[in-house]
């Protein structure tokens, strides 16, 4: 395959991923209160999807969010101040604090998902289960590749 196309494909998939994010953060900014930011909307996203049967830690929004420590621990402290989080010790090692949803974070979770899930519908209007199938294994071999 020409180089051009290996190029083209990179830059058609970050022309499409920014779409993807402009759209999505002005969903969620429009469906939010303002003292909340679009990093703060998508963390307690993040905790509520991958927190449903383990507990999440710092490190785990470094890593699920992609991004730095010192932008994380910003950020949460605060979440924290605006009531957002709370930061529980665990037992097994107390220097451990896991990361824990306030009452308002989930009240504000509803507003969040529904504009989430407005973007997500309309990105796979009109594609059958069958494309969205090869689609994520076409992404899989794409993401194994740059590993």
């Amino acid at each position: 395959m020409p180089t051009k196309n290996k190029l083209k494909l990179g830059l058609d998939i970050g022309k499409i991923n920014h779409i993807i994010s402009r759209k999505v953060d002005a969903a969620v900014i429009k469906a939010i209160d303002d003292n909340l930011t679009v990093a703060q909307a998508y963390t307690i996203d993040f905790i509520i999807l991958e927190g449903e049967d383990k507990d999440i830690f710092q490190k785990d929004l470094e890593k699920g969010l992609d991004l730095k420590r010192c932008s994380i621990s910003l950020m949460l402290n605060n979440m924290e101040k605006n009531g957002l989080i709370q930061r529980v010790p665990v037992a097994e090692d107390a220097r451990l604090k896991k990361i824990v949803l306030t009452d308002k974070s989930h009240k504000l979770y509803e507003k969040i998902s529904t504009a989430i899930n407005s973007v997500e519908d309309r990105l796979i209007k009109e594609i059958t289960e069958d494309e969205l199938k090869v689609f994520y294994k076409v992404l899989d071999k794409i993401r194994n590749n740059l590993d």
